[in-house]
């Protein structure tokens, strides 16, 4: 995970190739998931506990299937629209890791708006970098084709009902 971090391309490598990482991969987006879960929950909501063990488990839900899907979509986008060459799961294991900065999430915590924000923006900003990292060693191809799944995901979330 502390290599994934400093984007070193060798590990996306190593992890597109290594199916005994899989279990690991999905540990990663758990965790990440649930930094999220927890951070979001705690800056928004009431310290109750009952609210908060509700909230922090449907976000963690919400979280692992959102994670999911991207892959999903990534893989599509990739293959299909992008002619690139992988299997599914030489996608998403680089794309788990890469989601490893979202443990920093749990940060949002803290609810003074010069702690939650920056840590938003710069955690969301290195797990996007970090993406086009793995989509770019992953599928073989350049970083800008790799942005460019980013960018035609984006818009399909936007097109299909995404943030209003």
């Amino acid at each position: 995970m502390r290599r994934v971090l400093r984007f070193n391309s060798g590990v996306y490598l190593e992890l597109r190739d290594d199916e005994t990482a899989t279990g690991q991969s999905i540990a990663t987006l758990f965790m990440a998931s649930l930094g999220y879960a927890i951070g979001y929950s705690l800056l928004f909501l009431p310290f109750e506990p009952y609210i908060l063990v509700v909230s922090i488990t449907a976000r963690l839900i919400l979280s692992l299937s959102a994670g999911l899907v991207w892959a999903l979509v990534a893989f599509f986008l990739g293959t299909k629209l992008f002619k690139g060459s992988a299997k599914f799961w030489q996608v998403a294991r680089p794309l788990f890791f890469s989601v490893t900065p979202g443990i920093f999430f749990v940060l949002m915590g803290i609810s003074v708006e010069q702690v939650y924000r920056p840590v938003a923006a710069i955690v969301a900003t290195w797990i996007v970098v970090g993406g086009v990292v793995a989509l770019k060693n992953s599928m073989g191809f350049s970083y800008n084709r790799s942005m460019l799944i980013y960018i035609v995901g984006f818009l399909g979330f936007i097109v299909l009902g995404g943030p209003r």
